[in-house]
């Protein structure tokens, strides 16, 4: 299914903890990605338990922010772009996600608009969809991957 499997996330991404949200990235290809994340308790974005939604729209986010990271590092460009989340769209979310949870993120782009990319995100936890949605992404030095 994938072509990579990277650990080392702080290598493709420029978030850090607290605000670091995935911790592995799988490449799967040109278009599509998978990411994990492993809920701690007591972590950023985790409220009486529960996991808010706007983190696991981050999440959604941060993967595509590692896509384009992950395709800078093997085409050895040190710098990415500056990419940024323009918009969510049509976001829903299908029950709670708990804090000390592990889910998979999967992206899938969609479109493109110039700079603008749009990506459809799918959250899931134990093979069960929790989030489904669309995000747009502007990077305005236009690399694609």
């Amino acid at each position: 299914m994938s072509t990579v499997i990277l650990k080392n996330i702080t290598q493709i991404i420029p978030h850090r903890c607290p605000m670091l949200m995935i911790d592995s990235y799988s490449r799967i290809d040109n278009n599509n990605a998978l990411s994990e994340k492993k809920f701690q308790e007591g972590d950023y974005g985790c409220e009486n338990g529960v996991v808010i939604d706007s983190i696991l729209i981050e999440c959604v986010a941060q993967t595509v922010a590692a896509h384009y990271g992950y395709q800078s590092l093997i085409k050895k460009d040190k710098n990415p772009g500056i990419g940024m989340l323009v918009s969510v769209d049509t976001f829903n979310f299908y029950c709670q996600v708990m804090e000390t949870s592990k889910i998979d993120i999967f992206i899938s782009k969609t479109d493109k608009i110039g700079a603008f990319k749009l990506f459809k995100g799918e959250i899931r936890l134990r093979n069960q969809i929790v989030a489904t949605g669309n995000i747009k992404v502007f990077n305005p030095e236009e690399k694609d991957v």
